[in-house]
Formats: C-alpha cells, structure tokens, sequence
C-alpha cells in the first residue's frame, strides 16, 4: 500500500500540480476517498464475521431498526438506515422472503407497506448480534478508547452537517 503523502498536513500547498493546486492531488489527501475505502473495509470486516450467515450491513441495520418493535413504511425505514427507496424496497424484499420481516399494506393508507420483524427476525438479530460487535470492534481496534470517541464524534458530525446532500437523507 502507497500510503505517500497520508498525512494531508504534509502536502505542500505550493507544489505544482496539473490542476493549479495540490491540495487534494493524492488520493490520501482526499477525505472522500478515504472514508469510501473505509467503508470497503467496514462492509469487508463485517462480511468476514457473519461469513454463512447471507447477510449484508444494510439488512442488518434495518432489522436493528426493526427489532424495537415499531412498524415502518418502506421509505420510512429505508430513510431511517440512509438509503433510497429503490434500494430499500429491495432489501426489505429480500428480509421478507426470508422470513425474517413481513410487508403487508398499511390500514391508514393503502398505498403504503408496513413493514415488521418476525419473532423469526428477532432470534436472527440477537443470534448475529455478537458478530456485529466483533466486527466493529474489530474495525476501531486500531484507536485508543479516546480516540474512539472523537472518531465517533467527528463521524456524526460530518453526517449531520451533509445529510442533505445525500441521495438518501436520513431522517
């Protein structure tokens, strides 16, 4: 891994570069690559610890949003986990034929999905609960338990601050 010029403060501002400044010349300079690198580590990480068990992050997360009990419609919890509608019905799609969430039409709108985990769910999320953990924890081992914080800190600071820019703002 070249990992030259990691350091954005070690880049000089002056040095000549094709594009009249230097500043985000090296991919390790830029914080949107690093975080989307980041996140392949994440996704790599996670795969790894629930390696057999057929399941992705994001179906993950919205069966922990589910697990509270509460029902969504399908663009309310799709918001509630950052991603857009088409993505979401799919996922949920893919929950429900598993057994693990059911959809059915909302009585207040008939337009609308609702969307709930089963007691079938519920089991699955406590039973892949630990390799969550291991996976996250993993993920950070790498940081002090301060550093941690201000990792976490910085992160939902930077996501509160852009949510709208995203394609799928979260809400």
């Amino acid at each position: 891994m070249n990992t030259k010029g990691s350091d954005a403060g070690n880049v000089p501002q002056d040095a000549e570069s094709p594009f009249g400044k230097s500043k985000y010349d090296d991919l390790w300079g830029r914080p949107g690559y690093l975080v989307r690198r980041l996140h392949q580590i994440h996704i790599g990480l996670f795969a790894e610890a629930c390696d057999g068990m057929d399941l992705t992050a994001v179906q993950y997360a919205m069966l922990s949003v589910l697990y509270s009990g509460e029902e969504f419609d399908q663009l309310s919890l799709s918001k509630a986990v950052g991603i857009d509608r088409t993505s979401g019905a799919d996922v949920i799609k893919r929950l429900v034929r598993r057994g693990l969430a059911t959809r059915e039409p909302s009585e207040a709108d008939r337009r609308a999905q609702v969307v709930r985990i089963t007691e079938e769910g519920r089991v699955f999320v406590r039973q892949v609960r630990p390799l969550m953990e291991e996976a996250q924890d993993k993920f950070v081992s790498p940081l002090t338990k301060e550093e941690r914080k201000v990792f976490m800190r910085l992160l939902s600071k930077l996501i509160k601050a852009n949510n709208d820019a995203s394609r799928a703002p979260m809400k």
